[in-house]
């Protein structure tokens, strides 16, 4: 059994402070169990004014994380804010692992800082929870990479996570937490292990209502690079067969039309975003594209961020009524849908998860990594985009 505390602090200027309004919500001497482990989401500005350093110093195991655009904890939200979630146990193990920095698509580099992470553990784990850069995308090791590497090198245990995030224009300032350092270019994770441990996984994007009906099929793409569909320039399908109102030149015009890949496999379909246009009219994306695999259009507003929100929250309430906690994490598209309202999907979370006893913690996410399950009920680990993932344990 994994027991679950949670805290927050919106002090980012005063360490002394923000760190002693953390330790006393947890009541560590109180409260902590044989094994443990953290997970911290900030803003940046608990990063950079030292509260975040200061606060891994006093806590007496590892911690990993991520920065973000707001957050989550047992009733209390907001965009400036440090929140953490400590997991332990007396029978489950936690092991933490994080690579050497990414240059290159390497696959020996996770191969190397799992297996190290892995030594001490008495068997297979049943979850990574992973922590991605943003930066190693440019190179082709996003998250693409990193659920179906670590997939294949761990043998096939369940990938859960997301992306960091900030607020700069270009999330240039988005890292990577770990026991203290932050980092732009390495991959960090949390594993956890027991016999008796079943994580179970949640996703909505998209409704089905809010999918067109016209398919087509990718039959030009490299990497996340999409050039054509149905063998017509993707700028040409969209604006001509589709006759969708795309300003290409426009970022908000074109994050506001999903992609939908679907692998044919009766799995559910991913989500890709296009992050723009190039001067040569081929869609840039924030995940990698796959030749061959029939691709649809979404609808995505605020009204669809909040229904379909509102709708995964009413599964998952009504099915894990008896979880240890939840780990969610929202997609920042979701959150830019939103305009001045920005706090809106965080309140849903809060209003609904305030009829449930569950812990849990939330984030914004620049990508969200979550299994979806085939008609086998074979786990597949995938990266998603516009994406709302949870993870019970």
């Amino acid at each position: 059994m994994i027991k679950t505390l949670t805290a927050f602090t919106r002090e980012v200027d005063d360490i002394e402070l923000a760190v002693s309004e953390i330790l006393e919500q947890l009541q560590l001497e109180e409260n902590l169990l044989a094994n443990k482990v953290g997970i911290i989401h900030c803003s940046t500005d608990f990063v950079d004014s030292g509260v975040f350093h200061a606060l891994c110093e006093k806590l007496p195991f590892p911690v990993a994380g991520i920065t973000t655009l707001g957050s989550a904890v047992h009733d209390e939200i907001g965009e400036i804010i440090l929140t953490v979630m400590i997991l332990t146990s007396n029978n489950v193990n936690f092991a933490v692992g994080i690579t050497d920095p990414i240059t290159s698509r390497n696959e020996e580099v996770l191969r190397a800082a799992y297996e190290k992470a892995t030594a001490n553990l008495s068997g297979k784990p049943a979850l990574a929870i992973s922590y991605f850069p943003l930066s190693t995308a440019a190179f082709g090791a996003g998250g693409d990479f990193v659920a179906t590497t670590l997939s294949q090198i761990s043998g096939g245990v369940p990938v859960f996570g997301t992306m960091p995030i900030d607020n700069t224009h270009d999330f240039h300032e988005a890292r990577i937490l770990y026991n203290g350092n932050d980092y732009y270019d390495r991959f960090a994770f949390i594993l956890i292990q027991a016999e008796n441990i079943k994580p179970r996984f949640y996703l909505i994007s998209i409704s089905d209502e809010d999918i067109r009906k016209e398919r087509g099929i990718v039959t030009n793409a490299n990497g996340n690079l999409l050039y054509s569909v149905d063998n017509i320039p993707i700028l040409e399908y969209l604006k001509v067969k589709l006759g969708l109102a795309l300003d290409e030149k426009d970022p908000s015009s074109v994050h506001m039309i999903p992609l939908l890949m679907d692998f044919g496999d009766g799995a559910t379909p991913v989500v890709r975003a296009m992050n723009k246009f190039n001067e040569e009219n081929v869609a840039v994306c924030s995940g990698e594209l796959v030749n061959g695999v029939t691709l649809l259009t979404g609808k995505f507003n605020k009204e669809i961020v909040l229904r379909t929100t509102a709708q995964i929250l009413k599964k998952i309430l009504e099915t894990e009524k008896n979880a240890n906690g939840l780990l969610i994490y929202s997609c920042a598209a979701r959150y830019w849908t939103l305009g001045l309202d920005s706090t809106a999907e965080l309140e849903i979370m809060k209003d609904s998860l305030a009829k449930s006893k569950v812990p849990y913690l939330t984030g914004y996410s620049c990508g969200e990594l979550c299994p979806v399950q085939s008609p086998s009920g074979e786990q597949i680990s995938r990266m998603h985009n516009y994406t709302f993932i949870a993870c019970a344990f």
